[in-house]
């Protein structure tokens, strides 16, 4: 009876350590030279499933059999399978081989993660505290690691205190981020501040960085996402129409207002018409996926009642991406 009592509270300080995980792999790319870069850099591609990822993990495959860092690059193959033990092995293998490497320490740190994220509550803790540990390990040997340092960010940001969590460490791995690149350092207080629901220092930061950096896509869409997810829709189509108007051209602009219209209910025929202009778009890297896209107007379709459409792009999305369960869950819902 006492162990019913204590659990459930420990419980859910588990489940919030466990959600930074996933944010791991979406984080902006680290510029920034390090040793292993490029290694990390092909590992980071591989997980991708847009532009690159099955070429990236064609890569992979001879890398992973032979050489000094075949077990960095098996655990790279068999975490893009999300054979999470399989690559949990085969890293601690590359850290054991090499204790130096700050790659392997944090894709190491990534796996633990992402197995967190799946474990029973009564794993979770032990998992999280590897998670930390790794990423700690790859900011000490690699100051620079900037992917390191915002997983660990992340962690004490969300993180109870009894498993480490602490927001001024946070703050710190922010204004470390923030010296050593810019634009990565804008992100992390941005973060920072949506995780206070400090919204106006968020917008700030973010419209801070369409400023400083007009060829980047990212900031308008985090802050259209941001309005998203607090249903403010008249902001989020503002942000959107402020991002067309600045880059005509971009075809993530594009993507962004079909999502939006998407998520929102509204606007959907100028949704539909932008997400169609986006499937006509070969994506490149950091662009949404097709199967994105089709997911999308797949919402659009269904909101406006067409189920033999909304279908159809479903159907189109799972046939680019087996795994997208948003699809899975829409072709549910209009058979």
């Amino acid at each position: 009876m006492r162990r019913s009592l204590v659990r459930p509270s420990r419980t859910a300080h588990l489940a919030s350590a466990a959600a930074f995980l996933g944010a791991l792999l979406a984080l902006p790319p680290n510029r920034a030279a390090a040793q292993g870069a490029a290694e990390g850099a092909l590992c980071r591609q591989a997980q991708s499933r847009g532009a690159g990822g099955a070429e990236a993990r064609a890569r992979l495959e001879p890398l992973s059999r032979s050489g000094a860092t075949s077990a960095f690059f098996d655990g790279c193959a068999q975490l893009a399978a999300e054979r999470l033990g399989p690559a949990a092995d085969a890293f601690e293998r590359a850290v054991a081989a090499a204790d130096a490497s700050a790659e392997a320490h944090y894709w190491l740190g990534v796996v633990y993660g992402q197995q967190a994220q799946r474990a029973n509550v009564f794993k979770q803790g032990a998992l999280a505290g590897k998670t930390k540990r790794h990423l700690e390990r790859a900011v000490q040997l690699n100051p620079d690691h900037l992917d390191a340092r915002a997983g660990l960010m992340q962690f004490y940001l969300l993180a109870p205190g009894f498993m480490g969590g602490d927001k001024g460490k946070a703050r710190e791995q922010a204004r470390e981020i923030q010296r050593r690149n810019a634009y990565r350092g804008g992100f992390a207080l941005a973060s920072i501040a949506s995780r206070d629901k400090d919204w106006a220092t968020a917008a700030g930061a973010y419209t801070t960085l369409a400023k400083q950096f007009p060829d980047s896509a990212a900031p308008w869409t985090s802050l259209a996402a941001m309005y998203g997810q607090q249903k403010r829709w008249s902001e989020a189509f503002a942000t959107v129409d402020a991002f067309l108007a600045a880059q005509p051209s971009s075809m993530s602009a594009q993507y962004a207002l079909g999502r939006t219209a998407a998520e929102s209910g509204e606007q959907l025929d100028r949704g539909a018409q932008a997400l169609e202009r986006y499937l006509t778009h070969t994506p490149v890297a950091n662009e949404p996926a097709l199967a994105s896209a089709h997911l999308r107007l797949g919402q659009i379709e269904e909101k406006r009642g067409r189920k033999d459409a909304a279908r159809a792009q479903y159907t189109s999305a799972l046939s680019a991406d087996p795994k997208l369960k948003a699809a899975q869950d829409g072709l549910e819902r209009v058979k």
